[in-house]
Parts: structure tokens; sequence; C-alpha cells
């Protein structure tokens, strides 16, 4: 899955051609040549995949808060598998662990077994899959 759809927003933003101001604000704390490099590592290792390099390390963490404002501009919002997906790997990617839900609390169980099934992942791959799926929902549905 390619990401180049979110690079492309990130330049836009970064040259402040496009999005809100939040979103050019966060693009310009991001080095886009190491979160490119930090990316493509990581999604090609596996679960426990990380980046030692501390320049990408912190450019990963610069697109991941980036890429947490893009998600805002989309059209619409995603559908519902994108929607946990993008849940699930936020909440790794910030070391958060879901309180458990009752048993009436339906979509809360949705949300903590999407979490549950990625819990295993490296922080930083969490970052990178959130990264990708936010591409992946530009191609799909388009920003404002």
């Amino acid at each position: 899955m390619s990401t180049d759809s979110f690079f492309t927003a990130l330049a836009a933003s970064q040259n402040k051609e496009k999005f809100s101001p939040a979103v050019q604000s966060a693009a310009v704390k991001v080095n886009a040549d190491a979160l490119k490099a930090a990316v493509d590592a990581i999604l090609a290792g596996g679960d426990d995949a990380t980046v030692s390099d501390a320049d990408q390390s912190a450019a990963l963490q610069a697109g991941f808060e980036y890429a947490t404002e893009l998600v805002k501009m989309l059209v619409k919002d995603p559908g519902t598998d994108d929607k946990l997906k993008l849940y699930a790997y936020f909440k790794r990617s910030r070391d958060e662990e879901p309180a458990q839900p009752s048993f009436y609390q339906i979509e809360s169980k949705f949300k903590y077994n999407a979490w549950k099934e990625i819990s295993h992942i490296s922080k930083q791959r969490a970052q990178a899959l959130y990264i990708q799926t936010v591409a992946a929902a530009i191609d799909s549905i388009g920003t404002q």
C-alpha cells in the first residue's frame, strides 16, 4: 500500500498551499525525507519493527502528529473498518490501553477488540500503520 498521497499532502501543507493552519503548523515540524525513510523501513519489517536513528524516530513522531491533524481534513468519515484501525493504531501509538468495556457497550467492545488485535505491535509500527491508513483514506475519500 502506497503512502504517496500522504507525502503529497505533507508537501502541500508545508508549502501552505492547502489545509487549515493547525494542519500546516503540524506539517512544519516534519522532516519529510527522514519520515519517508522511517515509514518505509518500519513497514518493511515485522510487528516489532522500529527505527533507532534519532532523526527518523523524531520525524516519525512528528509525522504521526501531523497525520492526526490531517485525518480531520477528509471529505467525509472513513468507513467503520478504517475508523477502527485508526482508533487502534492511535491508541497503540500513544501507549494507551482503552478500558475493557462492559457487556452492553457494543461500540466500545468493537474499539477494544480492534486495539487488542494490534496491542502486540511496536509503538513505531503503529505510527507507521496509522500514516499508511490515512494515506489510503486520502486515496479513497479525498481531502477538503
